[in-house]
């Protein structure tokens, strides 16, 4: 009982940061010898998990991403059935421009959990295919402007789509 008293204050400790993890990792070496390797792994993933909850709650851009999932939920925009997703598309794709705008630095993915077989899906959305679309299109027209200015000065304009 007082190994788990004294893990418990040991825990307590690393989670308000009055421990350092090393030392923490010390302590329980010396408690539990070479099994004690699971339980500091958990206390790492649980400061992580802690951590990350902070980061989710206090960033400015979490909490838009999170209000822009929330509208989008309510509109139907933000997953559903399988069966149902054609009548969401103009949601769905709305839900994608918004966070598209919000993570414009980050990559986005779109995950799908098929219940029936339970099988999980996960793209990468590639937000640059439509940068190199405006990009070839602008290269199109800088192209049929040389060539109209080439063509004017009396020379062949080719005329065959690529």
């Amino acid at each position: 009982k007082q190994w788990y008293q004294r893990r418990v204050a040991i825990t307590a400790g690393l989670l308000d940061c009055n421990v350092e993890p090393a030392v923490y990792e010390d302590k329980l070496r010396e408690m539990f010898g070479v099994n004690s390797y699971v339980a500091f792994t958990l206390d790492k993933l649980i400061s992580n998990i802690v951590r990350q909850s902070h980061t989710l709650s206090t960033d400015t851009t979490c909490n838009q991403i999170k209000s822009s999932y929330l509208k989008q939920r309510a509109l139907g925009g933000a997953g559903g059935s399988l069966s149902t997703q054609h009548s969401r598309l103009n949601s769905e794709n709305s839900y994608l421009k918004d966070s598209e705008v919000l993570l414009s630095e980050h990559n986005l993915y779109r995950i799908y959990f098929y219940k029936q077989g339970s099988n999980l899906t996960i793209e990468l959305l590639d937000g640059e295919q439509a940068d190199e679309t405006e990009n070839e299109e602008a290269a199109r027209a800088e192209e049929a402007a040389q060539n109209s200015a080439t063509n004017e000065k009396g020379e062949s304009m080719d005329t065959s789509a690529s």
